[in-house]
């Protein structure tokens, strides 16, 4: 696998994000896509909300309002927490703006400190975790390409409702039903290496 991405290859995947609207209904197939029911306006700090631990999620764009091309939320991460244990994706690539504080991203054997501003691809075949590596709450948007992934972190908040946490054979139901494969043998050491809680 390959374990870091060039500049031009990061620039040609963005290009498509923003172009994809326009493309998608001209590709792939001769059969006429429906247009979506209605335009969305989601209001600033507005959303479905959600907590995975202590990490905080407002839910922006399902798969089903985009014609399953794409997912995006809001993550407030705090410091010293880490947003997910390692794994990939067989079909999605996740793309992430940190809007505030610092995220450090581990995607193969590479670590990228992304300040507020600055933008980041996980791609999909590369074990990746990530982290607030910063003093203060790192805010971030997340988009997944296809957008079924903002379906996985909906259910996997559920999970976390009401204060509860869930175990290790529900999340593994949610790895068998959703394109995440979680590597738990790298888990301590990332934790003991980076100094990071889960």
């Amino acid at each position: 696998m390959q374990s870091t991405i060039h500049r031009r290859e990061i620039m040609r995947r963005l290009a498509m994000l923003s172009i994809g609207s326009i493309a998608l209904p001209f590709t792939g197939s001769s059969k006429q896509q429906d247009p979506p029911a209605s335009m969305i306006h989601i209001p600033a700090g507005m959303g479905k909300k959600g907590k995975v631990g202590e990490m905080e999620i407002v839910f922006k764009f399902e798969s089903k309002d985009t014609g399953g091309v794409l997912g995006v939320w809001e993550s407030v991460i705090q410091p010293g927490e880490l947003g997910a244990p390692p794994h990939y994706h067989v079909k999605t690539d996740e793309f992430c703006r940190v809007l505030e504080g610092t995220v450090t991203i581990l995607t193969g054997d590479t670590v990228t400190e992304v300040k507020a501003g600055g933008w980041h691809l996980r791609p999909k075949g590369v074990v990746h975790t990530f982290w607030n590596s910063g003093k203060i709450p790192a805010k971030t948007i997340d988009l997944s390409l296809p957008g079924q992934h903002a379906a996985y972190m909906q259910e996997l908040a559920t999970m976390f409702e009401n204060g509860k946490r869930p175990g290790p054979a529900a999340i593994i139901k949610l790895e068998h039903k959703y394109d995440i494969h979680y590597r738990f043998d790298l888990l301590n050491g990332i934790i003991d290496k980076y100094g990071v809680r889960l």
